[in-house]
Formats: C-alpha cells, sequence, structure tokens
C-alpha cells in the first residue's frame, strides 16, 4: 500500500476528475466502504447501533452524510451535528445533506457548544476536516474537538483525524484522537510521522475506486504493510533435521552488568525456532539458561572468533556488548571478515556511530530512531527528513534497516521502505530490542533472506507483544513477556 502525502493524494485525484471520473460517484462508493466497516465494527465490538456524525463543510462531511443515509435507511440511529452553516459547504457535502436531510435524517445545526449533545453510548463518525486542512484550530472549533476527545466514546475519523497535518503529521494545537482511521485510497505519509501516530488509532482501508493507473503516477515516500500473511513467510520444518540444521547462530553479545541483553536475544533465537545459539563472551556469563552455550574468548583473538563465528548460519552482534574502546577496536577488526547474515545492534550500533567500518557483506542493523540519527551524525532531524536520509544510508551502505519504534520501518537498499504498525505501547521497556535481534537472527539461520526474516520477525514480535498485553497489560509487559508469548503468537499464525 502507498503511502503518500495528503497533497499527492489530492493531485492524482484531479488527475482522474480531469480525465472525467465522477467525484460524486468516489464520495459515494467512500461512503459505502465506510458503513460496511462501521457495521461490521458495531456487530464485531457489540457496539451501541447509535452513531453521531461531527460534520465540517467539505468532502470529509459529504462522506459522512452518505453514511448517515446508509446507516439510516439500515435501521441505525444516526444523529449528525453540522458544524458550519450548509450554504458554506462544499457542493457534494450539500448534496449528500439534502439527500439524508430528505429521509428525515436528524440534522442538529450546532450553534454553540452546548448544542453538541452526544447520544449515551453512541459512537462518533468525525467529518469535520479532511487531509487537506492546514494550520491552528482554535474559537469555537477548539471546544468541539475537546469534547469529542474527552467524551469517553468511541470515536472513528475518516480518512485522518481531523487537526491532523495528513503531510507531516504534526498537530498545531489539538487534533481528534480517533480510535479508527478509515482511510480512502492510499495511506497519508501523516499517519506515521510526528504526531500522527498518536492520533489515528487502528487503521482501515477503504477503496473508492480510485485506478491503479493513477496512483502509479503519485510520488510517494514509503509504504505501509496493511496486511501480512505470516504463513508465506514462516521457515520450513524439516522432520529429519538436527539442531544445525534447524539454524545456528553465534552471539557476540554481553558483558558485565549487561548479560540480560545476551539472554534475552539467546532465548528470543530459540523461541523463534533455531536449533542452538552459541555466545561469545570475555568472562563466563553468569545463570546461563540450560540450553546456551558459552565461549569464553578474549576479543584481542579476532582469528579464533572469526573461524567460530563463520560456522554459523547467522551472527547477532551488540547486545550488552559495552563501549569501551576494546569492543570498538575489536568490531573494526573483524566486521569485514564476517561472511554470514549479521545482524547488529545496541552498541554495535554505538560504535559503528563512532567510527566508520567495513560493514559484513550481509547486515541488518536494528537502530531506534535516536540511534539512526547518531548513524546519520544528524540528531535534529523530523521524521519526513529522516526516512530520506534512512533510505539513502541503506542504499549507500547496502544494507537493511529495520527503524524500530511505532511504527517500525523496514529499508532496504533496492525496495522503498515498508512501514509496519502493531506491538503495544509497553514495547518502551528494557530488552524488547535485544529479543527483536535474536528473532531476525534466528529467522535468517533458518533459510529465510534477511529482508523477510526481518519483516517475519518485526510482525511477530508485535503480535506476541498484543498477546502479552492482553494478560499482562501494558503497564506490566517486560521484554521477557514478549519471548514467553511467542508461542501463542506461533499458534495464532499457523
Amino acid at each position: 500500500m502507498r503511502v503518500l502525502k495528503a497533497s499527492e493524494m489530492a493531485r492524482i485525484e484531479n488527475l482522474a476528475y480531469q480525465d472525467g471520473i465522477s467525484d460524486e460517484i468516489y464520495m459515494q462508493n467512500a461512503g459505502l466502504g465506510i458503513a460496511k466497516i462501521l457495521i461490521n465494527l458495531i456487530e464485531k465490538k457489540k457496539l451501541s447501533p447509535k452513531i453521531n456524525i461531527i460534520a465540517g463543510k467539505g468532502n470529509n462531511a459529504g462522506d459522512g452524510y452518505v453514511v448517515a443515509s446508509l446507516l439510516l435507511e439500515k435501521g441505525y440511529t444516526v444523529k449528525v451535528f453540522q458544524l458550519f452553516e450548509i450554504n458554506t459547504a462544499s457542493s457534494l457535502c450539500k448534496l449528500n445533506h439534502d439527500r439524508f436531510d430528505n429521509k428525515k435524517g436528524n440534522i442538529i445545526y450546532v450553534k454553540n457548544i452546548s448544542d453538541l449533545v452526544f447520544d449515551e453510548k453512541c459512537f462518533i463518525l468525525d467529518g469535520i476536516f479532511g487531509t487537506g486542512f492546514q494550520g491552528e484550530i482554535k474559537g469555537f472549533l477548539l471546544d468541539v474537538i475537546k469534547k469529542i476527545n474527552s467524551s469517553n466514546l468511541k470515536i472513528v475519523s475518516i480518512d485522518i483525524p481531523s487537526g491532523l497535518n495528513g503531510n507531516s503529521g504534526k498537530t498545531n494545537s489539538i487534533a481528534i484522537k480517533a480510535d479508527v482511521t478509515i482511510y480512502l485510497g492510499c495511506a497519508k505519509l501523516g499517519f506515521f510521522i510526528n504526531d500522527g501516530p498518536d492520533y489515528i488509532g487502528n487503521l482501515e482501508y477503504v477503496d473508492f475506486g480510485l485506478l491503479e493507473k493513477y496512483k502509479k503516477l503519485a510520488n510517494f515516500k514509503l509504504e505501509y504493510m496493511d496486511k501480512f500473511n505470516f504463513k508465506d513467510y514462516l521457515p520450513k520444518i524439516d522432520r529429519k533435521r538436527h539442531k544445525y540444521e534447524a539454524g545456528f547462530v553465534m552471539g557476540i553479545a554481553g558483558s558485565k552488568g549487561m548479560f540480560g541483553a545476551a539472554k534475552l536475544a539467546a532465548l528470543a533465537v530459540y523461541r523463534s525456532g533455531s536449533g542452538i545459539v552459541k555466545m561469545i563472551t570475555q568472562v563466563e556469563i553468569p545463570n546461563p539458561f540450560y540450553e546456551l552455550v558459552n565461549f569464553v574468548i578474549d576479543y584481542e583473538k579476532t582469528d579464533e572468533i572469526i573461524e567460530y563465528a563463520n560456522k554459523a548460519d547467522s551472527i547477532f552482534i551488540g547486545p550488552g556488548l559495552g563501549r569501551d574502546q576494546k569492543i570498538e577496536d575489536f568490531l573494526f577488526k573483524i566486521f569485514p571478515k564476517i561472511t554470514k547474515k549479521t545482524i547488529l545492534d545496541a552498541d554495535a550500533l554505538y560504535h559503528l556511530a563512532n567510527n566508520s567500518m567495513i560493514l559484513p557483506k550481509l547486515s541488518v542493523l536494528t537502530p531506534h530512531k535516536n540511534e539512526m540519527k547518531r548513524l546519520l551524525k544528524a540528531e535534529k532531524i523530523e521524521d519526513d527528513a529522516l526516512i530520506e536520509k534512512t533510505k539513502k544510508f541503506s542504499q549507500d551502505k547496502n544494507v537493511i534497516i529495520v527503524l524500530k519504534g511505532y511504527p517500525t520501518t523496514v529499508f532496504h537498499p533496492k525496495k522503498e521502505p515498508v512501514t509496519i504498525l502493531g506491538g503495544d505501547p509497553g514495547l518502551a521497556t528494557a530488552g524488547t530490542g535485544d529479543v527483536l535481534t535474536g528473532m531476525i537472527a534466528s529467522f535468517a539461520a533458518q533459510k529465510l533472506d534477511l529482508y523477510d526474516a526481518s519483516l517475519l520477525a518485526v510482525n511477530l514480535h508485535f503480535l506476541a507483544a498484543e498477546l502479552a498485553a492482553k494478560k499482562k497489560t501494558s503497564y506490566s509487559l517486560i521484554a521477557s513477556d514478549v519471548i514467553d508469548f511467542l508461542p501463542e503468537a506461533f499458534k495464532e499464525v499457523l
């Protein structure tokens, strides 16, 4: 799914209109798709069949009136709060307002904030502003959005939460905080950058009929992975295999006081399906779990370490490794000699930012945003520029980059970046990145290429976190919970 700036979406829609496509048909298609999603949400979530629609004066409000008419015909209780004089509305908005009015639909013409009284146990459909909105919300409209956000009702936004900039993902003062955003045609860049992820809630897609030929004319920065078929990616299991054939991973990680990170990564390797993981450390790992094999080798013995490491199917380097100069010198020496798939995380990225190094030929880097900014030596850049610069870094270094966060974006030197939403806020806790590193290494050892291993690991990591949070809550989620719920995540997708 292409991710476009709102302005670019408007441009390709106008190309369709110039070719004679009817904007009224587009609006009817959009309204029908939105109504279907709302009906499904009501039935699936057992919501009250009461819908309060908040209408502005643009085409988003027109979409809302189409939805209102459709739901009214199906017996739902529908109320529309019209915020602007209808004679100031777009022609399509007025047309569909009149159609709803002619069906004896319930329209409240809001003059004061006190007129905005929501039905008990309804849910709200936001059609105030569309993707073209720019500027600051103040006065009466500020009060409207504050009242909606504080209502404790479910909120669904049409195409974009009102007040969110579809190009920049910024809010100047306030925006609707949606539980669900039903986006039309293509996902908007503003969903995924800056403030956007905090406002969009879950994303649902409606195809309103814009032909693929117009979408192909669009300039876009990245793609949104709206669906992921796990079965297309899961490694195949051979009944006759032995542990080394099931996947052999070598870890170079851990140091005094930081062995927890190494153990989390190693345990995630096993829980993701690999047959054996061995760890190279300078001192013995305290209290290792039973299945962990530990080689204690001084990092000055680079030839011995390279000989061991290159016997593995994949290698992870970095979790808890340490940040002293000896480690940096060690990495500088071994990176060019590694021939196997390699995942670099945490302290390996710290040293890489300090010292330009020749990377292993088959590498995945797994930075969070601040680590990526250090690698780019550009610590004061905004999200859209970060995407562009990370893409160029991936191409220049010929590496895959998993830019961690919400959303997580995966960069490939020869593909468009792919952004992935999912997981749980509880993932913002120590060690979850180490778990992801182990998962990528594990899938890579099981004969997936590094790109597919990264996509599978990110999606399964998110799913395991979601399952863990349902049981443990976002407040109590810790990194080891993600590992503990990997079996449940596998069950879910098999």
